[in-house]
């Protein structure tokens, strides 16, 4: 296969990642928006939606670096620091979906009042980088895609939206960020799939 075909595969992996982390995320608020984890956590309910989410970040990862691949030379040296800067920041926040599919339930069983309670210490230091490093990437991405002006720009602008509502409303346990960050992803995925988008306006790399 080539290359420019792997290429529009990974659009598809990006579409298909970005409606699953929609669907999922509002599913989540709906089904258990409110509730303690401990109550949650366990039940197969919980475990099905946490399993589905480290599908789509995988989906989302693969993506991410056909969407990088294709505008790595109009993106240049931003384009390259903001690849590295969301990979790590979104394979991060990847191990974090699995440890909620795979170890919070029997976490939840065995000391429920750990779930509940506030993140501190080293935890607390890991969630801040975690999801500092996931919306900075994120955001960051967006603007070199747009300066590289190879995918549609709205989608770019759209994803820079969804990286600074990730830190206003995550904290309000609303899923508006993941649909607005979501459906910017999903529209690069589309139009690498579908080899629309914007011709580079230039052939040299922006630094």
């Amino acid at each position: 296969m080539s290359s420019s075909n792997l290429i529009r595969w990974s659009g598809l992996a990006a579409l298909g990642g970005s409606v699953l982390l929609v669907v999922l995320e509002v599913l989540e608020f709906v089904l258990f928006g409110g509730q303690p984890q401990s109550v949650t956590a366990a039940t197969s309910a919980s475990i099905i939606v946490d399993v589905s989410f480290v599908v789509a970040s995988m989906l989302i990862i693969l993506g991410l670096v056909g969407l990088y691949a294709r505008q790595a030379e109009q993106a240049g040296t931003l384009g390259l620091i903001a690849f590295l800067v969301t990979f790590i920041g979104t394979v991060m926040l990847s191990g974090s979906a699995w440890s909620e599919a795979f170890i919070t339930p029997a976490v939840a069983e065995a000391a429920p009042e750990l779930l509940d309670a506030d993140p501190s210490g080293v935890l607390a230091a890991g969630v801040i980088l975690t999801f500092g490093l996931f919306a900075l990437g994120w955001l960051l991405f967006g603007l070199a895609s747009l300066r590289a002006r190879v995918l549609p720009r709205g989608a770019a602008v759209l994803l820079m939206v969804g990286a600074v509502l990730f830190f206003v409303l995550l904290l309000l346990e609303f899923p508006a960020w993941t649909v607005v960050l979501g459906a910017a992803l999903a529209w690069m995925g589309y139009a690498l799939w579908s080899g629309t988008g914007e011709p580079a306006a230039s052939s040299h790399p922006v630094m």
